[in-house]
């Protein structure tokens, strides 16, 4: 009976490290190591990345709650070995979300935590080698990842100044969630591994429809303001 005791007691001991979490720095993200811009003269290659055919390159600044700049979130991937950024819809429906999420400062081209934490959790064991990544998008296109992956997947055209990008990957290896703080994110490779720097991120603008489109739409919306006048 007490073998059995003792069976047991190591199996739930097992599963409880299986199933515990790792932490990374989510505290202050570093200028040095990762910026963003919208990139108006090309469209994202998630969606072809053809020229736009006019608009500039530039940073935003603002905050995104204002709905006036960008948010972001850190994407993660499990393997043997790192797997580079998405550039496809496909390719990018394989990523899941860490959970943390970041908005554009109010200085141009900078990031900044929301709910920093020099020892945030990660839904990966401590331990465990992943590859990362951080997306960023327009906050026209909504608040939260989920929301704004969804409408990647299931929309081909957007509003006019909608944008998305991702940056370069990085491979690490969290810490125990008991440290703090745990594994960078950003910056020169650690001991932990190969985090992620990517300066000069582009956001590239989303599709929108076809100027014909939109003028069908218009006379279409006109003409039932008219039946309804008629009325």
């Amino acid at each position: 009976m007490k073998k059995l005791v003792l069976t047991i007691g190591c199996a739930l001991a097992t599963a409880g490290v299986a199933f515990a979490q790792g932490s990374v720095q989510w505290n202050t993200i570093p200028f040095g190591s990762i910026t963003a811009q919208t990139n108006a003269t090309e469209i994202s290659p998630l969606f072809g990345g053809a020229a736009t055919g006019s608009g500039t390159i530039g940073g935003a600044g603002g905050a995104a709650s204002a709905g006036t700049g960008e948010y972001y979130e850190l994407l993660y991937q499990g393997g043997a070995s790192e797997v580079a950024a998405p550039t496809t819809l496909a390719q990018l429906a394989t990523w899941s979300d860490a959970g943390l999420t970041a908005s554009n400062s109010n200085t141009a081209g900078r990031l900044s935590a929301i709910n920093p934490n020099t020892g945030a959790v990660v839904p990966w064991s401590p331990g465990t080698t992943d590859s990362i990544v951080l997306v960023g998008w327009s906050s026209d296109l909504g608040s939260s990842w989920s929301a704004v992956e969804t409408l990647l997947q299931t929309s081909s055209t957007f509003t006019p100044n909608s944008y998305f990008g991702v940056s370069s990957s990085g491979y690490i290896t969290t810490l125990a969630s008991s440290v703090s703080p745990g594994s960078a994110v950003f910056g020169a490779p650690t001991i932990e591994g190969t985090p992620i720097v990517s300066l000069l991120t582009q956001l590239y603008a989303l599709p929108v429809p076809e100027p014909t489109t939109m003028a069908l739409a218009g006379l279409g919306g006109l003409a039932m303001l008219l039946i309804r006048r008629r009325k």
